[in-house]
């Protein structure tokens, strides 16, 4: 070895082989010939003068086979294995001490002395002779306490310099070769044993290999923890690893870690950063603690804001200007939206620092606003290049809205992104019921690849890995300890830790210098009075502090487990908290506190707080809470407080009933704080959080509080209500506002709760009381609005806006003057009266919608004026107005969107305006895959504002043009599903009836519902009858006549089609077309059967009307001309024509991206050469058919053609088929 070198060298070049008591056992000892090409000095190139430094020297030793047994002097009382084990100690000896080897004793003139030995008697003998000359000191001592190793006396290995561990090794080789009776423990029982011992001194020498001296202040031997190894690990560490392998190709998955406190959980997920910063990924984390659930989203929205800081880190400007264009696509005018619940995203992209950005406040982001805007922030930030890793350790704590938030963004419907989140939590904490495992089961039936986990305790094997490890002795040896430690621990490594640290300060353990190992004292440690629980360990040792120390422990245990210096700074000056900061210092010190960052501090584990928060007595802790808090309060005033506010009244609540015996003044101060502290949560997004502080403040106010502080009153209240409905909790928040409403004194203080009211019951389902509610106001803000209305009156509005718009520019609403501010509140309960009459009045649709553009066009532009044009739009449209009309109308429509985009950054105005334009007015200009692309969009972008009522119509619309434009069935059918789920979490009464609907036809046009329809969730049944109206009715009537259309029902079908237009479709001109082209071909079906006139009128008029649709966009529309032609040429003999016209209508409806209305073409197109008897063409036209139902996804369309295959009894020829 090195050291062996510095103060001793051996001849090793002497050194060509040695022959041990007997040829028999000789070893051979040499140098490997790769070593031939290695300097015997240090070969890095370093020139640094130490020409002493001596590298160690490889030898290799060959035992061969010994004799049979009976023919050596080992046979008698010593295993072949001993006898190995003893000559390797002997050479060692002998090469480490260069004494002489006397191999004269035992051969005399080449003979073997021992060879006639028969009995063994005269080897036996000459062995122990033997061992006594090479350890002299040794053999008379070794059976005097052969269970105490460390009462053995030392080497002469030691004296030369030699490590202990030297000296322990060789010893323990010698002791091979005592009688059994003699044996200790400690000697070797095989060559493996030494040669794992071995390793570790080459593997780690710093550790195993050199002696150890005293570094610590109190001229002690420290415990030397590897505090970023994991042992016994190794499962859990691949399973984890190959998850994110599986993340960084693609993919999202969920990992959730269970186990007691001090398991191991967070160093098991920490041994995954490593690989994840290799694939340039990001790993955030956060850990809840008790305080977690007073402050639910403001600490996790904090921790996806620290990421945009960490992407600026890592990432170079062009690829941060790629992720902006990219952010920017996705969010468009919602942008603003991120930039406020994320603000360092303006540090990382500062083009985004727009001083045009508007951000409205009428809509306020709530929970799924928050959930949404994270969703579509993850999946542009994280890809295959760069992975996210999100760590929440401690879930026990976190609030049910951080696992809604995770559970959104990994339940992303575009499945974007690259994400592993981990969650860790207490196992003995959480219950069976425990919303985070309805989390994991949700996760999974969803389609989320979620694994679970459950850390135990470490095994006897690996806590003894640790403990030998820790004291640098080699395992064996730490064997007898290791056991009594598992006893004591049960393997919690955190616990192993402080029960070592335990028995270290109670001198159980101790380094001796002289032997220089530890040594411990088996019985005392054995009867140690320890529970299973750390809380023990370090309550006693924690108790033993200095009462600073102690405050600063119990100070920053009320806080949750961190602090920052300026909260330590400002206690300071406190009387009561003037040692303060020493206490830390000294907690530092004893290593109970780190530092985290430039100004946090925070405890090294959670079991070290929950020690920390115990010295306060439980009756006491309420009121320590608020003795820091008031010492805090006057920051509170300061202007910079959004880091500590929360802090501030955090500490002073857990203790204000105390508050309530302090007088008036106090109260009312206390109250303005709880309101700011809401106020700032709210502009967190948190709003439950914020519902809390809103919910005590107003809690403080005094009884006759409307009539002693109105305006505060005023603004809690409604403030609180907001924040309730945000929520989601749209009862509690209804009846706040009608408190309002009925406190307020005059109808401009009421106007912001009727404007959420009313909101409230649209979503709600209560669309009558709604208009009615939105009639009432208008009326008290002088706006007359007639109790009924004539078609005719209808026509006269639209005729005369049609005439006011007909020169309207682009120029024109740029340059418009603003609207006065109370004709725009006028204004938006127009707007939203609008909105409310689609599904409660529609026969009033055109005339709000006409209204607002007057207001606009006589008393200048509002927010609200870009949504009441598009209404007009829509309203022209669904009014059968002529073909002209209509094209004034599309004008007027893109002239508003794009004075939108330019005039208007209103992020809560674009749900609403995406709902009308792309949902009513669009699929008369683009094609209807893009339309349902951008009402996906503004679902999201209503869901990130807080639009909820106006993101789930969006959503409406986006699976209704999804359906007609042929999207893939099962992936609509999980839309669908997960609209479902936030309308029923909302209580949106009228998303719940209108997307169940839909859901009732993609389930038939799949399987006829038989896999699918167990599916829904009974809870999403519309409640009540208040959302049957005729839109309503309407949508019915549609979705039966599409169902019986798919099943080939043309009797059922005729009768809900003529159901649905007697309804004259109000305000939904896509079904109106829609319709009227199923009209159609069922006609030409009904003819086969009865030629009647009124049949062949309905066919004609279906071409007609389906051709003028066509005029306005081709796309949408020809092919369904063309299968309306082809159907009337078959039925009236022109086989010619119909052979061209269905080749059309294929062809079109590829190009178009409908492959469910190809898959119809070819159908009917077999049908007719069926007809015709054609049956080769026909045969391939259905096989063509089945391919595009399949594609489609309809399981029942596949079937029914088939069946139909199966009736074709021929036999084809290649002549015969043709493809189209």
């Amino acid at each position: 070895s090195a050291i062996a070198g510095r103060n001793f060298q051996p001849r090793w070049n002497d050194i060509t082989g040695v022959d041990m008591l007997s040829p028999s056992i000789s070893m051979n000892i040499g140098e490997p010939s790769f070593l031939s090409n290695v300097d015997s000095k240090r070969g890095d190139g370093d020139d640094d003068g130490d020409d002493d430094e001596i590298v160690g020297r490889y030898l290799e030793v060959e035992f061969p086979t010994l004799p049979e047994a009976g023919t050596t002097l080992f046979a008698v009382s010593q295993s072949e294995e001993d006898a190995r084990c003893y000559a390797l100690g002997v050479i060692l000896y002998e090469l480490f001490s260069h004494l002489p080897s006397s191999r004269s004793e035992g051969q005399r003139g080449g003979k073997n002395i021992f060879m006639n030995d028969s009995s063994g008697e005269l080897a036996h003998k000459h062995k122990k002779s033997r061992l006594l000359e090479l350890n002299y000191e040794y053999q008379g001592n070794a059976t005097q306490n052969p269970s105490y190793a460390q009462t053995r006396p030392y080497s002469p290995l030691t004296n030369l310099g030699f490590p202990s561990s030297i000296y322990l090794l060789v010893r323990n080789l010698l002791e091979c070769g005592d009688d059994n009776e003699n044996r200790p423990d400690d000697a070797y029982d095989s060559l493996e044993i030494v040669s794992k011992d071995l390793h570790l001194l080459l593997l780690d020498p710093n550790r195993f290999l050199f002696s150890h001296e005293p570094t610590s202040e109190n001229g002690g031997v420290q415990l030397l923890f590897r505090e970023h190894k994991l042992y016994g690990r190794e499962n859990e560490v691949s399973l984890i690893t190959d998850a994110f392998c599986r993340v960084s190709s693609g993919k999202s998955e969920a990992l959730f870690i269970g186990g007691f406190s001090g398991v191991g959980k967070s160093k098991l997920v920490n041994s995954l950063n490593a690989q994840v910063y290799i694939c340039e990924g990001y790993v955030i984390t956060h850990k809840f603690d008790q305080m977690s659930k007073e402050r639910p989203l403001l600490e996790v929205t904090s921790m996806f804001n620290d990421l945009c800081l960490l992407i600026k880190e890592k990432r170079t400007p062009q690829y941060l200007l790629a992720i902006y264009e990219e952010l920017m696509t996705v969010f468009d005018t919602d942008f603003s939206v991120l930039a406020r619940l994320l603000p360092n995203i303006d540090a990382v992209f500062p083009q985004s620092n727009n001083t045009n950005r508007k951000i409205y406040s009428e809509n306020e982001i709530d929970l799924q606003s928050i959930c949404s805007t994270l969703q579509r922030f993850i999946g542009v930030v994280s890809n295959k290049s760069h992975p996210v890793m999100i760590f929440f350790d401690d879930l026990q704590w976190c609030h049910d809205s951080a696992l809604t938030l995770i559970e959104t963004i990994l339940f992303d419907i575009n499945r974007s992104g690259c994400l592993l989140f981990i969650g860790g939590y207490r196992s003995n904490q959480v219950g069976e019921d425990d919303s985070m495992f309805s989390l994991i089961d949700r996760l999974s039936s969803s389609g989320v690849p979620t694994t679970k986990l459950s850390l135990d305790g470490l095994n006897q094997q690996d806590l003894n890995a640790m403990v030998s490890d820790a004291m640098c002795t080699f395992p064996r040896v730490c064997e007898p300890l290791s056991a009594i430690v598992y006893q004591k621990t049960k393997g919690n490594p955190f616990f192993v830790i402080e029960f070592l640290k335990s028995i270290v300060d109670g001198s159980l353990l101790e380094y001796s210098v002289e032997q220089k190992r530890w040594v411990w004292d088996e019985d005392g440690i054995s009867s140690m009075d320890v529970t299973d629980n750390v809380l023990y360990l370090l309550s006693s040792k924690i108790s033993g502090l200095p009462e600073t120390a102690q405050l600063a422990l119990k100070v920053i245990a009320c806080f949750g487990g961190k602090i920052n210096q300026s909260v330590v700074g400002y206690l300071s000056t406190n009387p009561r908290y003037s040692d303060i900061q020493s206490g830390l210092e000294h907690v530092i010190v004893e290593g109970f506190v780190i530092k985290v960052g430039d100004s946090d501090f925070k405890f090294v584990h959670n079991k070290i707080r929950d020690v920390a928060y115990s010295l306060i007595p439980d009756s006491e802790k309420n009121q320590y809470h608020y003795n820091i808090g008031m010492s805090l309060y006057p920051m509170a005033k300061e202007t910079n407080t959004d880091t500590i506010i929360f802090s501030i009244a955090d500490q002073i609540n857990h203790g204000i009933e105390d508050s309530l015996a302090q007088g008036p003044k106090l109260r009312l101060d206390l109250a303005g704080l709880n309101e700011m502290a809401g106020i700032r949560a709210r502009d967190r997004s948190d709003y439950v959080t914020a519902r809390s502080y809103f919910n005590i403040a107003s809690s403080l106010l005094p009884t006759d509080h409307w009539k002693s502080h109105y305006e505060q009153s005023q603004r809690l209240f409604f403030l609180l209500g907001n924040a309730t409905y945000s929520c989601g909790d749209v009862k509690n928040a209804q009846d706040i506002l009608l408190a309002i409403l009925g406190d307020c004194h005059c109808i401009d203080d009421k106007l912001p709760a009727y404007f959420l009211l009313v909101t409230i019951l649209n979503a709600s389902g209560e669309n009558i009381d709604a208009y009615t509610t939105c009639r009432e106001v208008l009326s008290q803000l002088y706006e007359t609005i007639p109790h009924s209305l004539e078609p005719k009156q209808t026509t006269q509005m639209l005729t005369a806006t049609s005439k006011m718009t007909k020169s309207l520019s682009h120029t024109d609403l740029l340059e418009m003057k603003e609207m006065d501010k109370k004709l725009d509140t006028i204004f938006g309960f127009y707007n939203l009266m609008a909105t409310v009459a689609l599904f409660a009045k529609p026969e009033f649709f055109a005339f709000l919608a006409c209204r607002q553009v007057h207001l606009t066009m006589k008393h200048g532009i509002s927010k609200w004026s870009i949504l009441g044009f598009v209404q007009y739009a829509a309203a022209t449209i669904c009014s059968n107005k002529t073909s002209t009309d209509i094209q004034g109308a599309l004008r007027v429509a893109k002239v508003a969107m794009s004075c939108f985009k330019e005039r208007f950054h209103s992020a809560e105005q674009l749900a609403n305006v995406y709902f009308a334009y792309f949902g009513m007015v669009a699929f008369y200009m683009e094609p209807l895959q893009s339309a349902a692309e951008m009402l996906r969009q503004g679902f999201e972008m209503g869901m990130s504002t807080g639009c909820r009522s106006s993101a789930l119509l969006n959503g409406i619309q986006h699976i209704k043009l999804s359906l007609i434009g042929g999207e893939k069935l099962y992936a609509l059918l999980d839309k669908v599903d997960y609209y479902l789920e936030l309308a029923d979490l909302y209580e949106h009464e009228l998303g719940k009836t209108y997307l169940s609907t839909f859901r009732d036809t993609i389930s038939l046009l799949l399987d006829k519902g038989e896999s699918t329809s167990s599916k829904t969730n009974s809870n999403n049944a519309p409640t009540g009858n208040s959302t049957k109206s005729a839109t309503m009715s309407e949508t019915l009537y549609f979705h039966r006549a599409m169902q019986a259309f798919w099943l080939g029902h043309a009797e059922r079908c005729q009768y809900f089609v003529g159901k649905a237009l007697q309804l004259s479709f109000v305000t939904e001109r896509l079904s109106s077309i829609m319709i009227t082209f199923i009209h159609g071909l069922i006609s030409f079906q009904m003819l086969k059967r009865q030629d009647t006139t009124k049949l062949r009128t309905v066919s004609k008029n279906a071409i007609t009307s389906l051709k003028a649709a066509a005029l306005h966009s081709q796309w949408n529309f020809q092919n369904k001309v063309h299968l309306l032609e082809a159907e009337y040429f078959s039925f009236n003999g022109n086989h010619e024509k119909a052979n061209a016209s269905y080749a059309a209508a294929i062809t079109s409806a590829r190009s178009s991206k409908f492959v469910h209305e190809q898959g119809l073409a070819c159908e009917c197109a077999g049908f007719h050469h069926k007809k015709v008897g054609d049956r080769g063409i026909a045969w391939d036209f259905f096989n063509q058919a089945k391919q595009c139902y399949a594609e489609w996804g309809s399981q029942m369309k596949v079937a029914s053609i088939s069946r139909q295959l199966e009736t074709f009894q021929i036999t084809l020829t290649s002549g015969k088929v043709l493809s189209c």
